[in-house]
């Protein structure tokens, strides 16, 4: 009777032999074609701890791994190179990579476990920086602000495209953009389905940048793309989402075909509008408007219980320009630049719900004659569905304001002592000293604005007390 072999876990496999036997399923697989590695077969694989480990057969194995190890299945791999995981984008942590050879055998397990391996991170983690890029992820979220699906040239060819952002269930939302098969499944998919709240997850996603702000979008073929998948994420997300203001409207479908221009990654070509301008948009756009804010909209709570019950903010503006007023929202992210502190902090470790939403911090209150240039991105649930909440991407404040509202150059080129404020950051710079110091001069009506500004610093002291807020007789 022969023995039974004993494996080892991924995480004991080194480089300095072949003979490892590891028990594993197939999580996923795609054919690759690259000029130095030839025809390949790419594999993720895992073992019944979670841990995963990439894969590859080179062509002339392919047809009998595949014979052998399918999607899904548990399988027992005896012998097999291991080397280091190199590459700018690798499917798993791991840090090496297994390769099938000639004299690997593939057998039949008798181990049964019907868990994907997926491994979702959060929306914060992924846009403040805590990931690595080189490593691929898995995401999961309600799709908005669904753009045109497009047909585009890249390096001569045809290519469909489509962007849009995910919503998680704490409400924050990031940029996303598939392109090839990727597109062609999404644009599949809602021609087929009446689904306003449609989840989607993508594994082995890649995290990029587009001008300026994270983007999530597909690694060439290596991710894999699910609407609504059936796991106890997506269900949980479409329970929260129902009541969501910023649920999915199709756009019509463009079918001319656009070749791809440089595009700058920043907001440095965004043109400043009008509150009046954005109200009678017709596309979908990103902009920016240079306003004051008038008041708090208490209809909405300033925060919401996000992660491990941490609170975040959520915090709905009425900001007003010489043209117009209109609704902004700031998310987490965003809304603490503006604050100046965390959430929580003004929380104080409470629990408790909004009981009089007219009754707010004096550190919200104070937000109230605060001029910000908020860079904010035009949806189709605004363009076409009516909404009259515009989310904020981006805002600036202090003599960032003066340079863009007086200066016809780039953003960029402007004086060091300026303050950018961008999602990824938590507070504001300013370096008013260092201006005068290096000479330069303001006109004497910037000088006048630009002092009822430097009034409304964000940098103050935080101010938890209680202020009790009046509503217009109107109202």
């Amino acid at each position: 009777m022969s023995m039974i072999k004993a494996y080892s876990l991924l995480k004991e496999i080194k480089p300095y032999k072949q003979g490892w036997c590891i028990q594993v399923k197939m999580v996923h697989s795609w054919r690759q074609k690259t000029n130095y590695g030839g025809d390949t077969l790419e594999m993720i694989l895992a073992d019944e701890t979670g841990a995963k480990i990439h894969c590859s057969a080179r062509k002339n194995l392919i047809q009998r791994t595949q014979s052998k190890f399918r999607l899904g299945e548990w399988r027992l791999i005896d012998t097999f190179t291991v080397s280091h995981a190199r590459g700018q984008y690798r499917p798993t942590c791991h840090t090496y990579k297994m390769s099938i050879i000639d004299d690997t055998t593939i057998t039949q397990s008798t181990f049964e476990c019907g868990d994907e391996f997926m491994t979702f991170h959060s929306f914060e983690e992924i846009g403040n920086g805590t990931l690595k890029n080189h490593f691929l992820i898995d995401i999961i979220g309600q799709v908005t602000s669904l753009r045109d699906i497009q047909t585009v040239q890249v390096a001569d060819n045809d290519k469909k495209k489509v962007e849009f952002r995910l919503m998680d269930i704490n409400g924050q939302s990031i940029a996303c953009c598939l392109w090839g098969n990727y597109a062609e499944q999404l644009e599949e998919h809602l021609q087929k389905m009446n689904d306003p709240n449609m989840v989607c997850m993508i594994r082995f996603a890649k995290i990029g940048f587009y001008r300026g702000d994270v983007q999530i979008t597909n690694a060439f073929d290596a991710s894999l793309i699910r609407f609504n998948p059936q796991i106890p994420e997506s269900l949980a997300l479409k329970n929260k989402m129902l009541n969501n203001n910023f649920s999915l409207a199709l756009t019509g479908q463009n079918k001319d075909k656009r070749v791809i221009k440089d595009q700058i990654d920043d907001w440095n070509d965004v043109s400043i509008r009008s509150i009046s301008d954005i109200q009678v948009a017709s596309q979908e756009e990103d902009c920016k408007i240079i306003c004051s804010i008038e008041s708090i909209d208490t209809d909405w709570s300033w925060f919401y219980f996000g992660h491990v019950s941490r609170s975040r903010f959520k915090l709905h503006l009425v900001v007003k320009d010489g043209t117009s007023t209109c609704k902004l929202m700031l998310l987490d992210s965003i809304a603490k630049i503006v604050v100046g502190c965390k959430a929580e902090e003004l929380q104080d470790g409470s629990y408790e719900e909004i009981e009089d939403p007219d009754v707010l911090l004096q550190a919200i209150t104070n937000l109230v004659g605060k001029s910000f240039c908020f860079g904010l991105t035009l949806g189709s649930e605004n363009v076409n569905d009516g909404s009259e909440i515009y989310l904020v991407s981006q805002v600036w404040s202090g003599d960032r304001i003066l340079q863009i509202e007086s200066t016809s150059e780039p953003i960029t080129h402007v004086s060091s002592g300026s303050s950018f404020l961008s999602a990824g950051e938590v507070s504001v710079h300013e370096n008013n000293e260092a201006n005068s110091a290096e000479g330069t001069s303001t006109p004497l009506s910037k000088r006048k604005e630009k002092d009822q500004i430097d009034q409304n610093s964000t940098t103050k002291k935080i101010c938890t007390k209680l202020v009790k807020t009046e509503k217009n007789k109107d109202d």
